[in-house]
């Protein structure tokens, strides 16, 4: 709770200071009249600050009832990688995959990773966009999760990873869409550098 309180705390203040700067802004712009169009636009210069894009993109990471010791520790070295990711628990294989949207929409997510296992082999990555988007299925080969993996680098947690396409991703259609499902769920981007 005491965390709550700081950043309680902390918001009361920007928000002041902010109030205080706009009351003399004005003040200024309206002695000066001189320098009123340096004043638009400065103005202009704090809405588009404000306007600033905030991530609001979340990803639902489930899997389904019987998958194995492996991809529940990938799934959960999934969920540590991705800053804005949410985990759910196992899902029932009785109920269908329309399911999954709703508990994304009750839990704020707009995309969604779902494995699942059939007959304790095989197991497939469902990757969709709750609000119409498209949904791509792998199937998933040689699974290795991090407390397999020796001398993985200096990797930072949350940071954007670097992905690379090969040519072919930018002349096939369906491989253009894999390609920008991919980029989209991994770490969502401003939506200005997302191709369709």
């Amino acid at each position: 709770m005491s965390k709550l309180k700081i950043l309680r705390d902390m918001a009361k203040e920007e928000k002041m200071e902010v109030e205080s700067d706009g009351a003399e802004s004005s003040e200024s712009s309206e002695s000066d009249s001189e320098n009123e169009g340096m004043d638009v636009a400065e103005k202009t210069e704090e809405k588009k600050r404000a306007v600033l894009w905030t991530n609001r993109e979340r990803v639902l990471v489930l899997c389904s009832r019987g998958a194995d010791v492996r991809t529940r520790h990938l799934m959960n070295d999934i969920k540590v990688l991705m800053p804005h990711a949410k985990g759910d628990s196992k899902l029932d294989k009785q109920k269908s995959l329309v399911v999954i949207n709703e508990i994304a929409e009750m839990k704020n997510c707009t995309k969604i990773l779902y494995f699942e296992s059939r007959k304790h082999k095989d197991v497939y990555l469902w990757m969709s966009n709750v609000d119409n988007g498209p949904s791509v299925k792998f199937l998933v080969h040689n699974m290795h999760t991090m407390m397999e993996m020796k001398m993985s680098g200096n990797c930072l947690k949350a940071s954007r990873p670097i992905l690379s396409f090969d040519s072919r991703f930018d002349e096939e259609p369906h491989l253009m869409l894999i390609k920008n499902v991919l980029m989209q769920k991994t770490f969502p981007s401003e939506p200005e550098t997302w191709e369709w």
